[in-house]
């Protein structure tokens, strides 16, 4: 018995762990993509709020998760492409949006189209819109540039 859970957790080590964190799942197409780049991937959803970075840098040491896909504030994203110097990497899903609407039945239809690559937004105004997934992308830093107004 004990050689069997000894092969199991060999197993489990040799997929790569990838924290998402969003209150939304992964769309079947962005799963796909991890495992065409990463191989056999194991996801560690993480829906509920988040303190800070330092709790989302330590979630990720304590479940070994050398990939990071965060869905937060773009303050918290910025200072979470500091942690990348420790070993993580941060990956940005890119999403377009593809329509919008009102109708909440024409953003299923439209999701139905691809509902692999696509899923909804719902905003306070009552506006659907329908995202596509892109790819992902290794964010490198976030920087914000203004000027006087």
């Amino acid at each position: 018995m004990a050689a069997v859970e000894k092969e199991k957790e060999m197993e489990m080590e040799r997929k790569e762990k990838v924290l998402w964190i969003s209150r939304h799942e992964p769309l079947p197409a962005q799963i796909e993509e991890l495992r065409r780049k990463l191989g056999d991937v194991e996801i560690v959803r993480i829906s509920r709020s988040i303190s800070g970075v330092e709790e989302v840098v330590e979630i990720a040491k304590k479940e070994r998760a050398r990939f990071i896909v965060p869905v937060l504030p773009l303050s918290m994203i910025a200072r979470l492409a500091e942690y990348q110097k420790d070993g993580f990497t941060v990956l940005f899903a890119r999403m377009t949006a593809v329509a919008t609407t009102r109708d909440m039945e024409e953003a299923r239809r439209i999701v139905a189209e691809k509902p692999k690559w696509r899923n909804t937004a719902s905003y306070a105004d009552g506006v659907m819109r329908v995202f596509e997934f892109q790819g992902f992308e290794r964010l490198v830093r976030v920087e914000l540039i203004t000027e006087p107004w």
